[in-house]
């Protein structure tokens, strides 16, 4: 009888923990549906890491080499350029800057280029939180890169808005009084666009020329995002702002140009990619250098020399500094580091 009894009690054991593994596998599959499980704990933070109305923040994100820039725009919307590599690290930075904020949409995305360390990680950043308007390259070839076709496919399953990275394309809040314009490539109609190039024949050259360059202002307080354009397209913007009176054009509307407060330096400070006539012309008080270990010798010393005589020694690295911040409200603006 006293045996009979430990083998129920061992069954009713093994039952109770057949139960506990199998409501812990569901309960894992049915979470996965809404948050990474990889990634779960960048979805826990107790304390929200707000940003509030009237302020615009701008956090140039330590991804490891690659650029991403994520945007808290005054009126409460959000904005985010590229998203690094997708390494798992790169990601789960992201995650955990956007869930502590409870960022749930992202209202704006730009991809500025194709390559893999500005479009790696926004398939999954796609998957995982709302787009509303998303702004791409133009591409006739789906798999100029495995990470720009990854990420396209998600972006059309997500049903976001798309527009084409493009002249004059952008967006602007005039309750607010802030506005986001891509400053090249040119249009995909004009006969010299950087996208016919990049098509025709996709060089690393042709890429990163038909890179977006994008200009951010908020409370007389410009910024400047660079992407990987070569000097010759550098030179190109600063003849158009030269013969226009450093003025931008955004969807139809015509904006003066505040002073430049960061630039955000061209395909990680890589050797022959300063342009010192955009940098004489726009006078950016400070550089941001997005970039980490890798095997290009980015950042080059000799632009670090030239990028300093332009902005007065205000270099930021993301390797050196980690996430660099920059806050805008109608007071000034303020630039803080990580570490």
């Amino acid at each position: 009888m006293a045996r009979m009894s430990k083998i129920k009690k061992r069954k009713i054991k093994f039952i109770v923990f057949l139960s506990t593994v199998t409501a812990f596998i569901v309960a894992l599959i049915i979470t996965n549906f809404f948050v990474p499980v990889i990634y779960l704990t960048a979805y826990f933070h107790f304390k929200k890491d707000s940003n509030p109305i009237g302020q615009m923040r701008i956090r140039y994100i330590d991804v490891g080499y690659g650029n991403c820039t994520f945007i808290e725009l005054p009126d409460g919307k959000t904005m985010l350029i590229d998203g690094g590599t997708g390494t798992y690290g790169n990601i789960y930075q992201l995650l955990s800057v956007l869930n502590k904020s409870k960022i749930e949409t992202i209202d704006y995305l730009v991809c500025t280029s194709v390559k893999s360390e500005h479009c790696g990680a926004l398939k999954e950043i796609v998957r995982y939180k709302n787009v509303g308007t998303a702004f791409i390259p133009y591409v006739t070839n789906l798999y100029i890169t495995d990470e720009y076709a990854a990420f396209y496919k998600q972006l059309l399953k997500s049903g976001a808005h798309v527009e084409v990275s493009e002249y004059s394309k952008g967006i602007y809040n005039d309750e607010y009084g802030y506005f986001f314009g891509i400053m090249s490539p040119s249009a995909t109609t004009s006969p010299d666009s950087e996208y016919d190039a990049m098509n025709t024949e996709p060089t690393k050259k042709n890429i990163n020329n038909a890179s977006a360059v994008l200009w951010l202002e908020y409370a007389g307080s410009g910024f400047m995002f660079l992407s990987d354009v070569g000097v010759e397209v550098q030179q190109r913007i600063t003849q158009e702002l030269n013969s226009e009176g450093s003025k931008i054009v955004v969807d139809g509307k015509i904006f003066n140009l505040s002073p430049c407060i960061a630039l955000e330096v061209s395909n990680h400070c890589a050797s022959g990619y300063v342009e010192p006539l955009l940098y004489d012309f726009i006078e950016p008080q400070a550089a941001i250098i997005s970039v980490g270990k890798n095997a290009q010798a980015c950042p080059s010393n000799a632009e670090i020399a030239n990028v300093q005589l332009y902005t007065n020694g205000n270099i930021y690295r993301t390797d050196v500094h980690g996430t660099i911040t920059v806050t805008v409200n109608a007071n000034g603006y303020k630039i803080s580091k990580e570490k």
